[in-house]
């Protein structure tokens, strides 16, 4: 049985191709499996935003989660942001509220941590900046990582290992499984990020310390299994506070 990694992208509105980190992986469809599985509804932290990359005028897209660090700026995943990855010409909007029903705002511009790899995903750096002109609030704020404290998942992806129930904002408090300089993994199979959750926050107490960026596929149909990825904060601070404002 083959296992994909994958990026936690998924697509909204209408079907898309979710990126895979092997290069030689054919990546399944996304649709809406885990908007972190195991989760219940967030109807707080209203820092944690969707971001939704198109082609200008096309309402079907790829969906990530983000975070507002700073009144103009929204901490994602790289590979919600690299051009390379998503899509040159892309439109990206910033979308609120737990289902999405919130006020929408355009992005006036897009960067990714060059040192982020998209061929070596466990390589991590995975963070990418979101710029609006609009003013964005609340803030949260970036922290330093205890490896031996839970975090707490927030994101707008699918909640099934069948890849379904994206658009809605979903937490779930997990354990920190391992840790290394740059990552850290959690969680597990019945409690873990999905599909949509790329680019949301790992949380301990009010500060974001980790990044989603990506979990492993069994097969198209069974996604999202032995917990996910998340991207050290900490470690990459230099990059995101260069670029907030």
């Amino acid at each position: 049985m083959k296992t994909l990694l994958c990026a936690l992208l998924a697509c909204s509105i209408s079907a898309c191709v979710m990126e895979s980190a092997a290069p030689d992986d054919t990546a399944p469809p996304a649709t809406d499996d885990q908007s972190i599985i195991g989760g219940t509804t967030d109807t707080g932290d209203a820092c944690v935003v969707a971001v939704f990359f198109h082609t200008p005028g096309s309402s079907s897209g790829g969906l990530c989660s983000g975070t507002i660090i700073g009144p103009h700026t929204v901490l994602t995943a790289a590979h919600c942001t690299d051009p390379a990855v998503i899509g040159a010409g892309q439109e990206i909007d910033i979308l609120t509220g737990t289902t999405l029903n919130g006020p929408a705002f355009l992005a006036s511009s897009s960067k990714f941590n060059l040192a982020w790899n998209p061929n070596n995903f466990p390589g991590c750096h995975d963070e990418g900046i979101v710029h609006t002109s609009s003013t964005l609030s609340p803030i949260c704020t970036i922290g330093s990582l205890n490896p031996a404290a839970q975090v707490r998942l927030v994101g707008y992806g699918t909640n099934t290992h069948a890849d379904t129930g994206e658009q809605t904002k979903r937490q779930v408090t997990v354990s920190i499984v391992s840790s290394s300089i740059n990552q850290f993994k959690d969680g597990n199979s019945n409690a873990q990020t999905c599909h949509g959750d790329s680019g949301g926050p790992a949380f301990q107490g009010s500060n974001v310390v980790g990044i989603t960026s990506f979990g492993t596929d069994v097969s198209p149909t069974d996604v999202c299994e032995g917990g996910s990825t998340h991207c050290r904060a900490d470690i990459d601070s230099g990059f995101i506070l260069a670029n907030n404002n």
